[in-house]
């Protein structure tokens, strides 16, 4: 599946707000998880207390949760990492 840069945002903030990381890293879809790691590692920008306080707000409750729930070993490196390790092992097992 391919997706824009802005379409990969909009739908990894979607899954953090929502907590759905559960059903993201089930469904194995590597490339939303990695983008939901690095929001969540980021947090919200803080300029958006300013612009938009109610996503501010939701996004640091959202980010609490996301640590909270055990998901602070989750990171971008580590999706990547895993990621990489059960494309090969699926690749091993081909040949």
């Amino acid at each position: 599946m391919t997706r824009t840069a802005r379409t990969l945002y909009v739908d990894a903030l979607d899954a953090l707000l929502r907590g759905r990381m559960a059903a993201v890293a089930l469904s194995r879809d590597w490339e939303l998880l990695r983008e939901v790691a690095r929001l969540a590692q980021q947090d919200a920008p803080p300029v958006l207390s300013s612009t938009d306080p109610a996503l501010y707000i939701a996004w640091r409750s959202a980010v609490t949760k996301y640590h909270l729930k055990g998901w602070t070993h989750v990171t971008p490196d580590r999706v990547d990492a895993v990621s990489l390790r059960l494309r090969d092992r699926d690749m091993s097992r081909v040949t």
